[in-house]
């Protein structure tokens, strides 16, 4: 069999949020509704014949000709309603990899940013208008395994693919054992926290970080040859009241023995 062309990705989800803080509104956001858009961008190819269709696009694809062509592609999200504050999950977008056996002289993906911007909208005790859109943006990375020989990760008949993630910042294991990215915005005296999951994202082993050339304790997943592998995102977003740091609480009670000081000069001079 010839060496399948696999590189491996990940960018994942999702769903990347950092949204500023907004107008002041006195009561709990309890159910939001929400719109997850994610695009494909600077996809690059491996040497070799072939193309790599896609680009700024939600699908990537590439192979040689017209024979079979492998891809990567993650679908979109909007839900009037339904993410509760300090509920459950919601499910977000689908990351799937089709990864076909290629021609071993065809290129393939060889790395590529995921751009996923979500928009928050609230829906209850009382509606209101969407919150401004935030974009995050996930370098990927796609590492092509020969079937050939010892596989690194065996899956299926063939070796799998290692998807490994440029940057894991602010991501913490879960109790699933999948790796759950935050951020957090304050709203209307609350502070509100995202978490976003990508089913599967874990810490990989030494062998399989070394052959996608990561560092140890690289994270990622692993994707079977000749199969269509689907990987659910999905997030969570929880609440408590904000409390102000103390150095705000510093300026703001310099602001206000000022705003008094400058009251009784006036009064001084009256």
């Amino acid at each position: 069999m010839n060496k399948s062309l696999k590189r491996t990705l990940l960018s994942s989800l999702i769903v990347p949020f950092a949204l500023g803080a907004q107008s002041a509104n006195a009561d709990l956001i309890t159910n939001w509704g929400y719109q997850v858009d994610s695009v494909f961008t600077n996809a690059v190819p491996t040497a070799g014949t072939g193309t790599l269709d896609g680009n700024n696009t939600s699908t990537l694809s590439w192979g040689v000709g017209s024979g079979d062509q492998s891809s990567v592609s993650i679908t979109d999200v909007n839900e009037a309603s339904g993410l509760i504050t300090n509920g459950g999950y919601v499910n977000g977008g689908v990351f799937t990899h089709t990864n076909n056996v290629l021609p071993s002289q065809g290129l393939a993906l060889d790395s590529f940013d995921l751009v996923s911007t979500l928009t928050l909208t609230p829906f209850a005790p009382v509606a209101g208008g969407p919150l401004p859109s935030s974009s995050t943006t996930f370098g990927s990375y796609f590492i092509e395994t020969g079937n050939g020989g010892t596989c690194v990760e065996p899956a299926g008949p063939d070796c799998a693919d290692i998807f490994t993630i440029g940057s894991v910042t602010g991501a913490t294991l879960n109790e699933f054992g999948n790796f759950e990215f935050n951020s957090s915005f304050n709203l209307g005296g609350y502070t509100y926290t995202l978490f976003l999951e990508l089913a599967d994202l874990t810490a990989l082993g030494d062998p399989s970080c070394a052959a996608a050339g990561a560092p140890s304790g690289c994270v990622g997943l692993v994707t079977e040859e000749g199969a269509v592998n689907e990987f659910q995102t999905r997030f969570r977003i929880t609440a408590v009241e904000y409390v102000p740091e103390p150095g705000t609480l510093a300026l703001l009670g310099m602001g206000l023995a000022g705003l008094g000081f400058s009251r009784r000069k006036k009064a001084a001079k009256a």
